[in-house]
């Protein structure tokens, strides 16, 4: 079904009592800054390691030992952009 053009907008605000007891509320308020820091990165290694320790055991087929090596590749891609992304942060 169609929405019909001359129709009248959906109310997407938030209710009068919400906004009376939450004013300004942001999550930065409560300590959530959006990253997980040093316990991520460490936890990315981690997860490479056993991903690459993982292609130590048998398979059927090489199927397998082509993901795991691709999905621990594209972490250790990912974690050492990270770090050159923080480390040059300042000079931008």
């Amino acid at each position: 079904m169609a929405l019909n053009a001359d129709s009248e907008p959906a109310d997407l605000s938030l209710p009068d009592d919400y906004k009376h007891h939450h004013p300004d509320e942001h999550p930065t308020d409560w300590g959530w800054h959006g990253e997980w820091g040093r316990a991520a990165r460490v936890a990315g290694w981690i997860v490479a390691i056993i991903l690459l320790v993982m292609i130590t055991t048998t398979h059927y087929n090489q199927q397998g030992t082509l993901f795991l090596g691709a999905f621990a590749a594209a972490i250790i891609i990912a974690l050492i952009w990270d770090r050159q992304r923080r480390k040059n942060a300042w000079r931008q």
